[in-house]
Order: structure tokens, then C-alpha cells, then sequence
């Protein structure tokens, strides 16, 4: 008789709803992943060798169709993006973008970040970390499927070289007040703007469409920036 052993399956903090790719998007995937993006495994990425340099490295988590990711590695060539997105049609966008600038310093994986923290980052190797507008979820029985919380919070610290910054952004308010409660209480970690504060928008963080869209919705953005002790 077979044991029955139970599998905690791990709560996504995203649903795969793709419409139809353009032509477009598809070319970009088709002609470009090959040559930008980083297929998911569970060994260490080589960074200096993925990137054939050695610099800066920025994770930017669920960057859409990338386009504060391609803003921000324009303004900072010295720095490397590694772009973490799941959504095949916003990949294949940016991918073209990346083409089309002929940028060097983006490397896209397409796979969920949690994973991709555990088993590819090297351990103290991020100088910051981008999470510009996650999913708020906002019914409270889908909080659970929110991104940030304890579980990254914590991956976040191993990956982070010292005084490596955590920048975060939301238009969603019950869900800033939830980070900054985590942030503030961890013990490990400053607050930018001072306890109990949200930092102001910085001017180097891009506007995205959907910053805009929050924008146009009356929605307030509020931003909270980490540094690690």
C-alpha cells in the first residue's frame, strides 16, 4: 500500500491569462530569446559571464513589456538588468525593444521569481531590486497570493549585497501599508524615508502605462525604498 504523502504546492502570485500573441511579439520570441533571455534551471547564473562583463546587477521583477527596464538600462549603461516576467506577449515586446535599442545590459528570464531566487541568484550578488506595481490582488481572500511578504522579503536579504536597496512601488493602499509594515518590522533592513514613512517618487523611477492608468483612476502611488544594514 502506497504511503499518501501530501505536496504543499506553492500559491502562484500570478495567473497566466494570454490573449493572442501579435506578430510582433512573436517574432521577438522567436528571433531574439535566444539572444537575450536566460532559460530557467536550477544552477547559478555566472553573471559576469552571462552578461560578458562585470558590473552592477538590477533585478527588476514583473517588468510587463519592460518599458521603465529599457528606460532605466539606457540612463545607467553601467548597470546589468536581469527582467523577471512571466507573460509571453509583454517578453516578446520587450524583446523587440531590447533589439531595437541594441542594449547589451538586459537579460530576460521568463519563469516565477521565488523560484528563480532560490535556486539561480547568487547568494549577496544584487546591488537593488525593482518591484514596480505587483498585483495587489485586492479581495482579501487572494492576499495570500500576494507577492511580497515574508517568504521574499527574506530571499530578498540573502541576494542583496550590503546596503543593496529595495525599491517598491503600488497603487494599491492597504497593500503599500502591508510591505511597509513588513519592512519596518524587519530588523535587517532601513527605511529610506524614516520609520513608518513612504518615500517620495523618485524622479528616476519611468511611467509606465499603468502608472498612468493608476493615475487617471484617481489611484495615489506610493513608494517605499529599503536599504540593507
Amino acid at each position: 500500500m502506497k504511503n499518501n504523502v501530501l505536496i504543499k504546492k506553492s500559491i502562484r502570485s500570478y495567473v497566466k491569462r494570454e490573449g493572442r500573441l501579435t506578430k510582433s511579439q512573436l517574432y521577438g520570441l522567436n528571433n531574439y530569446w535566444v539572444k537575450y533571455g536566460i532559460e530557467y534551471d536550477s544552477k547559478i547564473i555566472n553573471m559576469s559571464k552571462v552578461f560578458k562583463r562585470c558590473g552592477p546587477i538590477v533585478l527588476d521583477i514583473g517588468v510587463g513589456a519592460g518599458e521603465s527596464t529599457i528606460a532605466h538600462a539606457i540612463s545607467h549603461p553601467e548597470n546589468n538588468y536581469l527582467a523577471v516576467e512571466v507573460h509571453r506577449p509583454g517578453i516578446g515586446r520587450l524583446l523587440n525593444k531590447i533589439e531595437v535599442y541594441a542594449l547589451t545590459n538586459i537579460k530576460i528570464i521568463k519563469h516565477d521569481v521565488i523560484d528563480i531566487l532560490k535556486k539561480q541568484i547568487p547568494d549577496h550578488s544584487l546591488s537593488q531590486i525593482f518591484i514596480f506595481f505587483p498585483d495587489p490582488w485586492p479581495k482579501k481572500k487572494h492576499h495570500k497570493r500576494r507577492l511580497i511578504n515574508e517568504e521574499l522579503i527574506r530571499l530578498i536579504k540573502e541576494k542583496l549585497v550590503m546596503h543593496g536597496r529595495l525599491h517598491i512601488a503600488t497603487d494599491w493602499k492597504d497593500y503599500a501599508n502591508h510591505i511597509k509594515q513588513l519592512g519596518d518590522d524587519d530588523p535587517d533592513l532601513i527605511n529610506l524615508a524614516s520609520n513608518n514613512n513612504f518615500s517620495p517618487r523618485p524622479s528616476w523611477r519611468t511611467k509606465t502605462r499603468y502608472e498612468s492608468r493608476s493615475k487617471r483612476l484617481d489611484h495615489e502611488v506610493w513608494d517605499l525604498c529599503y536599504g540593507l544594514k
